[in-house]
């Protein structure tokens, strides 16, 4: 049956997605009608959004920006940039040759079913975009938000370039909600980006949720939103812009996108996908490569790497065997879980883990160590151990993280609950590749084959988790959303999360932070500038 739409409001008509039939439209009430506005913006996910409004500053535009929330939501921390003013002053300034490089190698990576363009937008204008955040967050004071600090991470290096980062990951510390490594200073960045908007005039409406696009013919014309009040329409002159975040506590949208990844992991998401849906309705398509991709993490791998991320001790699954090489970066380890028994494993080493160097590694460029002794290790590790066996990881769930400790290797693999007999024998079998040099099952690095001898010792269960989706609305390089004809959709963008075809196979931690830098800032920013008439 087909829904009832207010009056005054148009059917979305045009090309029908395949998912319309599946996500239906809801019915809605008699709306009260605005005056026209020349430009309406939609939101949930705040970054990307407020990057665009202010963008727009001083382009004559009138912005309304709806927020179904009654704040400003912020996620994260690292934001991924090249060439910045910050990467040239550490010295890590990127050239052309390397740029190509780097988006060959990311190609590969993702089997090239992925939008190169929009992958070389980000690289080529990250930098400028960032440029741009780092002045307005350094003087945010001056519009009544917090002035911040902008750092660039530490990577891990990788000398064979297999599971390496590359540097160019930037943090906004020194705020309310960026004192220390786990906190969430992207909220900062956001809590100043709406006080620049509230400073411009723009109209930021909260407690307003946003249900449902209007067409005039083709055209995507307005949206009509939900407030405490009854039904109300936005007329979008100019454009419309969905920044709506991911679709990760959709389960009914996960079961039809990526019905993997609905079974295999704990969830983190945020959203419902009620913006993606909001799309098709409109007539927007999928991703080209035909599926979003999620975003799955191992948590537990900061217990036992913190920023270091290779492992050097052994990983089993529940029968006690090797499954992986252990010198994997976060989002590789954590999609090897996914076939295990149990979708989980254990991390199991000993005391000399501690002795490593990398433990001394830096969180930041130029900033303090980590960890300064091998004793701030294990009293790192003990405070694991004690602890409640949760963790809260950025508004994304509690977190299992239970670390047991055992004087001997035979009561650690009965704490772990592991066979003893198979367990045991691939310890052997690991210590000795260890002595060897050489890693005969899976080729683990040499300078990472780290034995198991020497107690206490100490092992985690280890599980993958579901932090976000990243995708699900098909576009240009320019944000502009395209039906199943790769025809565009006149006068709707999209920002953030829900731009497609960015990723394939799983989202990728060689540039970590890349989603938030490319989709949610550079896009933000050069999508600004273009619906300004600046491009």
């Amino acid at each position: 049956m087909e829904p009832q739409y207010p009056r005054g409001a148009h059917h979305c008509r045009g090309g029908r997605s395949a998912l319309q039939g599946r996500f239906s439209p809801p019915a809605t009430e008699t709306i009260s009608r605005w005056p026209p506005l020349r430009t309406a913006r939609v939101l949930r996910k705040f970054t990307a959004i407020t990057v665009l409004a202010t963008a727009l500053h001083g382009s004559g535009a009138s912005v309304v920006m709806l927020e179904r929330m009654d704040h400003v939501v912020g996620r994260g921390g690292s934001v991924y940039a090249m060439n910045s003013k910050l990467t040239k002053e550490k010295g890590y300034e990127c050239p052309v040759e390397e740029i190509a490089q780097r988006y060959k190698r990311m190609m590969g990576y993702h089997s090239y079913r992925v939008d190169g363009r929009k992958w070389m937008n980000h690289f080529h204008r990250s930098g400028e975009a960032m440029d741009w955040l780092i002045d307005r967050m350094t003087t945010a004071s001056s519009v009544g938000g917090s002035d911040l600090t902008p750092v660039m991470e530490h990577w891990h290096e990788d000398p064979k370039d297999i599971n390496g980062e590359f540097p160019g990951t930037h943090e906004f510390l020194d705020g309310p909600n960026g004192l220390g490594p786990d906190d969430n200073p992207q909220q900062d960045v956001c809590d100043n980006m709406a006080a620049y908007c509230a400073k411009a005039g723009v109209d930021i409406r909260y407690l307003t949720d946003a249900q449902q696009l209007l067409k005039d013919g083709e055209r995507v014309s307005g949206v009509v939103a939900k407030t405490a009040d009854g039904y109300v329409q936005f007329n979008g002159k100019n454009a419309v812009v969905l920044a709506t975040g991911d679709f990760g506590m959709g389960k009914d949208m996960l079961e039809k996108l990526i019905p993997w990844a609905a079974h295999q992991t704990e969830f983190g998401g945020i959203w419902d996908g009620s913006g993606h849906k909001m799309a098709y309705w409109a007539g927007a398509a999928i991703d080209k490569n035909e599926t979003p991709t999620p975003m799955i993490f191992c948590f537990q791998w900061r217990s036992i790497t913190r920023q270091v991320r290779a492992f050097q001790g052994l990983m089993v699954n529940a029968e006690g065997r090797r499954y992986t090489n252990e010198g994997n970066v976060i989002s590789h380890g954590a999609l090897a879980l996914t076939h295990e028994i149990g979708h989980h494993a254990f991390a199991i080493w000993d005391d000399d883990y501690a002795n490593e160097p990398q433990w001394q590694n830096h969180r930041y460029v130029d900033g303090p160590k980590v960890f300064e002794t091998p004793d701030d290790v294990r009293a790192y590790w003990q405070t694991t151990i004690d602890g409640p066996g949760t963790i809260n990881m950025n508004g994304s769930g509690d977190i299992e993280v239970k670390m047991v400790k055992a004087d001997t290797l035979e009561e650690l693999v009965q704490a772990l609950e592991l066979p003893a007999e198979t367990t045991l024998k691939t310890i052997e079998d690991y210590n000795g590749y260890c002595e060897r040099g050489v890693d005969e099952e899976f080729g683990k690095r040499k300078e990472l084959l780290l034995p198991v001898k020497r107690g206490p010792f100490c092992g985690i269960k280890c599980t993958p988790w579901f932090l976000t989706t990243t995708g699900g609305v098909r576009c240009t390089e320019k944000m502009e959303v395209m039906n199943d004809s790769n025809k565009i959709i006149e006068g709707l963008y999209c920002l953030g999360s829900m731009v497609g075809d960015m990723y394939c196979n799983c989202y990728s931690t060689h540039f970590p932070g890349h989603n938030l830098g490319a989709t949610c800032l550079t896009f933000g920013y050069l999508t600004g500038r273009q619906l300004a008439g600046a491009e």
